[in-house]
């Protein structure tokens, strides 16, 4: 009876120990296991910042920047940076300035600038030579003549041109914006959009 009752206790001790040895050996598989887990969430994690700081650099570089020519009456022609909602006379300041026989009110320096944008400063005698050009047109050639002339026309009268339409008639006034009054016919074809076949379909109804 002794025996039995000693064998009793010695199979309880070792069953104990048993469940002691296995709940403290899962314990520590459990933590290292978490341990592990959270190191590899936290280096994702800081992964997945670094590609998102990287991707935002890129995008703000791509379209906070624009590059505009500056030439014509300017102490440093050239192309130059800007910011995207920068205004042409801040061109004007990146190329050193006006010249002193810049004309100044030959181009709206209050304007935005566009990337690609050529901002052309013409001298003051160019700028008298095209008033004067216009003047001189105005003034000797009947209104009635029936052609578009360059150097006034609106858009709508530049869109009655044989294959004028809206884009190449805002081309137009765009270039006559930034390099003042045209000096002759054949310089429309300067203008973006218009080339040699254009100019020969209207070449007989445009004047200056």
């Amino acid at each position: 009876m002794k025996v039995r009752n000693l064998w009793k206790r010695q199979l309880l001790i070792t069953f104990c120990l048993f469940v002691f040895c296995f709940g403290t050996g899962c314990g520590q598989k459990g933590e290292a296991f978490q341990e592990v887990t959270l190191q590899e969430t936290e280096q994702s994690l800081n992964e997945t910042e670094k590609n998102k700081e990287t991707e935002e650099i890129h995008d703000t570089t791509k379209t906070t920047s624009v590059y505009v020519y500056v030439c014509g009456a300017v102490n440093n022609t050239g192309v130059y940076e800007l910011k995207k909602d920068a205004r042409i006379y801040e061109a004007i300041e990146c190329a050193g300035g006006l010249r002193e026989d810049a004309a100044l009110s030959a181009v709206n320096q209050a304007e935005y600038v566009s990337d690609g944008q050529q901002i052309y400063i013409p001298t003051q005698e160019e700028y008298n030579a095209g008033i004067t050009s216009e003047m001189t047109v105005s003034s000797s050639t009947d209104s009635s003549d029936g052609k578009v002339h360059l150097n006034t026309a609106t858009k709508d009268e530049l869109k009655t041109l044989s294959g004028i339409g809206e884009s190449r008639a805002e081309s137009i006034l765009a270039y006559r914006d930034s390099h003042g009054a045209f000096q002759s016919i054949e310089e429309l074809m300067n203008v973006e959009g218009i080339k040699e076949g254009i100019y020969l379909k209207i070449k007989d109804q445009i004047a200056l």
